[in-house]
């Protein structure tokens, strides 16, 4: 890597560091996929900080993420590498209240000056009050204790007398991406849209999707059609709209191009959430921001995809070139930018 940089994997405790000026951003499970994107954006300054460590955070049984991203840091010779898990189990009736892995929460958020909660598929309906719908595809039960993990950090609606660990560091950095945003939501208390097509266009067939306006649109469904296509990439292109004066407001740019793959969406906002920025035709939210505490925010886009800062040129789900301009890429630069600054700031 870079600059020296020294990945560090610490999946629940951590040892003492002594290095001055030291930034420490916790991953949440970084697969090798995740692991590369974030390594990419600090090694070519999309993310401007020069003394980073990044600290990955798995639970214990998940046996397979933590031997990939092992041989993946083994593979490419990252050095200073340190692996040990979270233990502790936690039912679904004990995410929401003080529970086993409690004291293991607050060890990583003492540890830690920051943390991206990364992607992957669908929460469990359960937590929100509702029926599991057909399409929604859940995410392994291991991974609950990362809703668990988001509500001890922020405090929810089902819970109005816990204390979030916030309240002691309230610019403490979060930031969901995808998966992340959703579970954000859900742990403070938030709903969602388990299947935009269906709930918010009423469309049952992927032809049908795939017939729609392009911003409309927020996954490539082009695979699932026939086992013929060799399009097999799950991201689509498509315009988003920023509400003036939220954390994406970066004034000169308005309606930039994105990048995306998701099926849900938020409907109900968790407590102190508000919107960032929503869908062209404004039935979508993008983004979101806590109002309480300014360093936590969540995208629906993916910001991390290193194809965003190679190319110009891209086909959405309808095989259509669609062109990323100045504009659209200075957004993302400046999304980054804005990141390292609160990270580097908020201490």
């Amino acid at each position: 890597m870079k600059k020296g940089i020294l990945i560090f994997l610490f999946i629940a405790f951590f040892s003492g560091f002594s290095q001055a000026n030291l930034i420490r951003l916790g991953l949440i499970n970084p697969t090798p996929e995740n692991l590369e994107k974030i390594v990419f954006l600090i090694d070519n300054d999309y993310i401007e900080l020069d003394n980073i460590e990044l600290v990955g955070i798995f639970h214990e049984s998940q046996n397979n993420s933590i031997k990939h991203t092992n041989e993946f840091i083994k593979k490419n010779g990252y050095t200073n590498v340190s692996v040990s898990t979270i233990k502790n189990s936690i039912p679904m009736d004990s995410l929401f209240v003080e529970n086993k892995c409690t004291n293991e929460f607050n060890e990583i958020f003492q540890k830690t000056d920051g943390l991206i909660f990364l992607g992957g598929a669908d929460i469990s309906p359960e937590l929100y009050g509702e029926k599991t719908f057909l399409t929604t595809e859940l995410i392994p039960s291991e991974r609950n204790w990362e809703i668990s993990f988001l509500f001890h950090l922020l405090g929810g609606f089902q819970n109005k007398d816990f204390v979030p660990l916030l309240e002691q560091k309230p610019t403490y950095l979060i930031l969901g991406i995808c998966l992340g945003m959703q579970e954000m939501n859900v742990a403070s208390g938030g709903s969602l849209y388990q299947d935009i097509p269906f709930q918010i266009y009423k469309k049952t067939t992927y032809e049908s999707v795939l017939n729609q306006d392009s911003e409309k649109q927020h996954k490539n469904y082009r695979n699932k059609i026939n086992n013929w296509t060799d399009n097999s990439s799950i991201l689509h292109f498509h315009h988003i709209r920023i509400i003036p004066n939220s954390i994406l407001d970066y004034k000169q740019i308005q309606n930039p191009l994105v990048t995306s793959t998701h099926h849900q969406s938020v409907k109900k906002l968790g407590e102190n959430f508000k919107i960032s920025a929503v869908s062209m035709d404004k039935k979508v939210v993008e983004a979101m921001e806590n109002s309480r505490y300014p360093n936590v925010y969540g995208i629906q886009f993916h910001a991390e995809v290193p194809i965003l800062y190679k190319q110009t040129e891209f086909k959405n789900s309808q095989d259509k070139i669609i062109s990323f301009d100045t504009m659209d890429k200075q957004f993302h630069l400046l999304f980054w930018k804005n990141f390292s600054v609160r990270l580097d700031n908020k201490k």
